[in-house]
């Protein structure tokens, strides 16, 4: 055998365990894989909670409803939703008086909305993101899958007003994840 003869047995001999020992790493799991892999999962379906919105013609009452009445000026403040004022009348015998309103959404809500059925609109009022400054549970129960606790973090909406937030005193969730380890994608979250 000649020189260059041996010399590629040699490079290819060294690619192969190369290529063996670099394939074994993709199966363990770590705290990095399987922070790509949820953030992979939740670009692909984000986590968030939502409020339903009627639109079109509301009455309100304009002392049982003012916290509900201040809530939509201040998004018409933000440019989310327009409201035209109808009427306001008073009610007979009665300190309070109801305030006809109509609501429609701007270009601007368009980002938060998340379905629209007639004159009823789900829209997000908090979207929840990784944090990746907090350390995750990484539970093996084998080599093809595993159980991941992370936290995620609020973020508010311009409409987390009219939504009711679970844990208010708390700026963040704890969200259990099971991984799948497959040949060919990887680890990827089990839907």
């Amino acid at each position: 055998m000649n020189w260059s003869l041996k010399s590629s047995i040699l490079t290819v001999l060294i690619l192969l365990v190369f290529l063996g020992l670099s394939s074994c790493t993709e199966k363990d799991l770590t705290t990095t894989t399987a922070l790509k892999s949820i953030q992979e999962y939740l670009d692909y379906k984000p986590q968030y909670e939502t409020a339903t919105l009627e639109l079109g013609q509301v009455k309100w009452r304009t002392s049982k409803d003012s916290v509900q009445i201040n809530t939509y000026k201040k998004l018409a403040e933000e440019g989310f939703i327009n409201f035209d004022s109808h009427s306001l009348k008073k009610k007979w015998l009665s300190k309070d008086s109801i305030w006809d309103v109509t609501l429609r959404l701007t270009d601007k809500a368009n980002a938060y909305v998340v379905e629209q059925k007639n004159q009823k609109v789900v829209v997000k009022t908090i979207e929840y993101s990784v944090n990746k400054d907090k350390p995750i549970e990484i539970h093996n129960k084998n080599k093809k899958s595993a159980s991941i606790t992370v936290m995620l973090s609020k973020n508010p909406t311009p409409f987390a007003p009219l939504g009711k937030d679970k844990s208010p005193d708390v700026g963040f969730i704890t969200k259990k994840y099971k991984l799948k380890f497959s040949e060919e994608f990887g680890w990827e979250v089990a839907q």
